[in-house]
């Protein structure tokens, strides 16, 4: 008998078997397309552009050659020591070879420059002139090095 309980459970165990793989998987709601969550807004910025670097190239005997870099900034930041600053752009500029519709401001720059060298001599003159350099000391050939 207890052979027959055994056959028949493995007969009805087979049997079922493709009635359960025959039955659906779990229910599934579809929702549409993804859309993804949405990226936090930017914070509230001040856009300014200030001139970041000045370089004069003064020669007795040759032209001065005069570059600068302008450079924008985002600034964020209600209170002084919470300010921030983002690099947003930055350009070098010449003075060398201006376009033509530049060559008066560049000419009016030059002589704004040049009564500023005039008032940074002054200053000079006024805060003492650069020190003189020691004379090289010749050492000849037979005498020791200090």
């Amino acid at each position: 008998m207890r052979a027959t309980v055994t056959t028949a459970a493995l007969l009805a165990a087979f049997l079922s078997g493709p009635a359960a793989a025959q039955l659906s998987g779990p229910v599934i709601q579809q929702l549409g397309p993804v859309v993804p969550t949405p990226q936090p807004s930017p914070k509230l910025e001040q856009h300014i552009r200030l001139i970041s670097s000045f370089t004069l190239g003064n020669k007795p005997t040759g032209e001065s050659v005069i570059a600068f870099e302008a450079t924008d900034f985002g600034v964020a930041g209600d209170k002084k020591d919470d300010t921030r600053f983002r690099t947003i752009a930055s350009e070098q500029y010449t003075l060398v070879e201006p376009k033509p519709q530049v060559k008066a401001l560049r000419d009016d720059i030059m002589r704004k420059l040049r009564e500023l060298e005039s008032d940074l001599l002054r200053y000079v003159e006024l805060t003492g002139g650069p020190r003189s350099r020691d004379p090289i000391q010749a050492v000849g050939a037979g005498s020791a090095r200090p």
